[in-house]
């Protein structure tokens, strides 16, 4: 059953994030269906409802990333934890070339796909807050 978020503990999350979805960086008043608090680790693996597990996440990639908390790297089979934002630093793990997102390390490319952060729509959306400067 899904647990309720308070409206104030959803205005932090949202404040610390800058109003931007955490995992690819689209701001919520550009998203068409807005952004929503995801649980980084899933309450499913024991963790409670606090600040400190919680993210803004654009509800496709909160759809998207459902409980995964980490994927295979193609390249070598081995095991990577997905971006995490409380612990981890954005740029650290992605770049941007041209209008897709590319992963400098393996936690970026493992995120990339499970959360379809290179979806056509995405790569749209995103062009267009590059046109506007907001990118």
């Amino acid at each position: 059953m899904p647990e309720n978020i308070s409206q104030a503990l959803r205005r932090e999350v949202a404040a610390r994030a800058g109003a931007r979805g955490e995992y690819g960086r689209l701001p919520e008043w550009a998203l068409l269906a807005g952004c929503e608090v995801d649980h980084v680790i899933s309450r499913q693996h024991g963790v409670v409802t606090e600040a400190s597990n919680l993210a803004l996440s654009c509800a496709r990639c909160n759809r998207a990333k459902g409980t995964h908390i980490g994927s295979i790297i193609s390249e070598t089979a081995q095991f990577s934890r997905l971006f995490n934002p409380r612990t981890d630093r954005w740029e650290n793990h992605f770049a941007l070339e041209g209008r897709r997102l590319a992963g400098k390390r393996a936690m970026g490319r493992v995120t990339i796909t499970p959360l379809r952060l290179n979806d056509d729509e995405r790569v749209v959306e995103r062009a267009w807050k590059q046109s506007l400067g907001d990118y």
